[in-house]
């Protein structure tokens, strides 16, 4: 089965310097459905406003006056989503372009059944030994909505939690190397630490290859 749109769940706290161009890109894709952009609570920029000014009455910017932490803002957007395939997407990228949306979404717009993580280019300053974690923590994904309806996504645990899933699941998961995308992940040893823990967790219970 082939599906004509994919929705985007974007979570975003004080993004309003990066939260234009992505969705600006976002708009120009045919692939894509109705983009939703939900604002943690503690966001004190104009993201919200930002956001709107970029897009449709079909879209939606959902401010999260409770919610806070990434994954309990992408739950909460999860509620709109209605097609069967959905992205999720960092608001701190740079880079972005159309050629990357299509990369992320070709299999559901076949109808291929699996999760597309979007890789990013790998930051500079990430310990060589990282490395091999660095695909398994993306935050761009193309996901069966079905794999994710059910689940409490917590904060930077979301991808891990994306994974375990997906491993449980027994769904095939294909990587697109996004080439001249880049995180605005800066590689502090705390940001490293938490990495590994994830990655530690993922290798412990079977998730990461």
């Amino acid at each position: 089965m082939k599906y004509d749109t994919v929705d985007v769940v974007i979570p975003a706290r004080n993004e309003a310097d990066s939260i234009g161009r992505i969705l600006s890109v976002f708009k120009l894709h045919p692939g894509i459905g109705t983009v939703i952009v939900t604002v943690d609570a503690d966001t004190t920029d104009d993201t919200a406003q930002v956001a709107r000014e970029c897009l449709d009455d079909t879209d939606m910017v959902l401010d999260m006056h409770k919610y806070r932490g990434k994954g309990q803002c992408v739950t909460y957007g999860l509620r709109h989503v209605s097609t069967e395939y959905v992205v999720f997407c960092d608001a701190d990228i740079t880079g972005l372009d159309v050629d990357h949306i299509s990369l992320l979404i070709h299999n559901a717009t076949i109808g291929e059944y699996g999760m597309t993580i979007g890789v990013p280019e790998v930051a500079a300053n990430l310990p060589t030994e990282r490395i091999w974690a660095w695909r398994w923590v993306s935050g761009q994904r193309c996901v069966p909505t079905i794999l994710v309806r059910r689940l409490k996504l917590h904060g930077y645990l979301m991808e891990t939690q994306l994974n375990h899933a997906a491993r449980f699941a027994e769904m095939p998961v294909t990587f697109a190397w996004l080439r001249g995308l880049h995180s605005a992940y800066n590689m502090t040893d705390r940001r490293i630490q938490e990495m590994e823990r994830d990655a530690a967790y993922g290798k412990a219970h079977g998730i990461l290859l």
